[in-house]
């Protein structure tokens, strides 16, 4: 912690996920279950979800490409601090928050909402289960 703190601009993560394929992926309204986990985004009351179909074009698989989805942690001073006094995760994580951080699962839930993934492939890659 000493030697990180006043030395870290941000801390970067990113995951690859599988794009659904523009030729097939099938619409559909989102299920109560997954209402919830859209909850927090601001959503009408029953978004439209796509979910992977296959085709030829993917090789019967329904996704075709992947994209990335990312969290970006910008270290202000008082996050800086948090870390010279060696507060956990936790404290960093909500400090972060108020300020408007972007958590991985959030950027993947957009990614979700405007169609270019399904919520089965970010929960795939991403742990939702603090969302439910």
């Amino acid at each position: 912690p000493d030697v990180m703190s006043g030395n870290i601009i941000g801390i970067v993560a990113q995951r690859l996920i599988r794009r659904l394929c523009d030729h097939c992926k099938s619409p559909y309204h989102a299920e109560p279950h997954e209402i919830r986990l859209l909850a927090d985004l601001g959503e009408g009351p029953r978004p439209v979800l796509f979910r992977p179909t296959g085709c030829e074009l993917c090789d019967f698989q329904g996704y075709r490409g992947r994209i990335a989805i990312m969290e970006l942690l910008r270290i202000d001073a008082g996050i800086d601090e948090l870390i010279a006094r060696r507060a956990t995760a936790h404290e960093i994580r909500s400090r972060a928050l108020l300020q408007g951080f972007t958590t991985l699962a959030d950027d993947g839930m957009h990614r979700v909402l405007n169609g270019t993934t399904s919520l089965e492939e970010l929960a795939r890659v991403v742990d939702l289960t603090d969302r439910m």
